[in-house]
């Protein structure tokens, strides 16, 4: 028997069905049994998001500061498999999924571990993953493993939905003819094929071979003008923004307020006008880069960590 556990934290309740329909084929079988574990912040962030909260937690995304949450209520911690089911909040995984991989009860749990990482995005998520490599392998856990389900609209289109969604908690059409918010529920009621194959490859213990078997069952998807564009803004961009903000206070400070909204309107500046030139240089200098952009796509598609992070 094999014992398999599945970490998430749905705000929205999206990624709950995520992790779920992923799981359906190690829960149907005789061999597995599968514990979920919902991360619980002390003070939830609520759903839907109200304006000033949602951009108020964008500091504390951006650098990987913690909020106090509820140790996962588990018999044992000893399994062997985990999943770890995360959103991304501001190119970070959410505040609640970093909290718990900068806990002391997940270098218990990932110590010496095989780990599959399960993603519910809107576009982007390379920097995210990247950190979340990082925290893995800082953890002593094998990432083996990796699954990006993701809004498929255009990516102009997906902010107006996303932010419809968002403050709304709606999913249908925003106006009755936009494409409905976030991930499709085909693609979610889907998440099971990857669910069989990563079954598959952990039975017949070939991990090392998992991930190349996601990429053709496209799991994986990777956007290089996307990933370009997230890297660049989150260290030039972000990184700095943040700064800004929390020399002002923490979470809730009253102090930080003004400096909260001057980036609530700056953030849509940036994408309504600063992407879109991004994209258009892009496009100019893609075709010079093409052997650097297919190494770039080879490698967000996979599980290995640069030697130089």
């Amino acid at each position: 028997m094999k014992n398999a556990l599945v970490i998430y934290y749905s705000q929205s309740g999206q990624l709950t069905e995520i992790a779920k329909n992923f799981a359906k084929p190690l829960e149907n079988s005789p061999e597995y049994t599968v514990t979920y574990a919902s991360i619980e912040p002390v003070n939830d962030y609520g759903f839907p998001w109200k304006g000033y909260q949602f951009f108020d937690s964008f500091p504390e995304s951006v650098d990987k500061i913690p909020c106090e949450i509820k140790p996962l209520d588990l018999e044992s911690e000893d399994f062997d498999l985990i999943v770890f089911a995360y959103s991304v909040w501001y190119m970070s995984p959410s505040i609640p999924s970093n909290s718990f991989l900068l806990s002391e009860q997940a270098k218990r749990i990932f110590k010496g571990k095989p780990v599959i990482t399960l993603l519910g995005v809107r576009n982007m998520w390379v920097v995210a993953q990247e950190y979340v490599k990082e925290r893995i392998k800082e953890l002593g856990g094998n990432l083996i493993g990796n699954i990006v389900l993701r809004d498929r609209a255009e990516n102009m289109t997906g902010i107006i939905t996303i932010s419809y969604f968002l403050f709304t908690g709606k999913k249908d059409r925003f106006l009755g003819f936009f494409p409905k918010a976030g991930i499709s529920e085909k693609d979610i009621k889907s998440a099971d094929k990857f669910g069989e194959i990563v079954k598959d490859f952990f039975d017949n213990n070939q991990l090392d071979q998992m991930q190349n078997a996601l990429v053709k069952a496209k799991a994986v998807k990777v956007n290089p003008y996307l990933a370009s564009t997230e890297q660049m803004a989150f260290k030039r961009v972000f990184t700095k923004w943040s700064s800004f903000i929390l020399k002002k206070g923490g979470a809730g400070d009253p102090a930080r307020k003004v400096r909260v909204r001057i980036f609530a309107n700056y953030f849509p500046f940036a994408i309504l006008l600063i992407a879109p030139i991004k994209y258009v240089f892009f496009l100019i200098f893609a075709p010079f880069k093409l052997k650097s952009i297919k190494k770039e796509i080879a490698y967000f598609s996979g599980v290995e960590l640069k030697s130089n992070n």
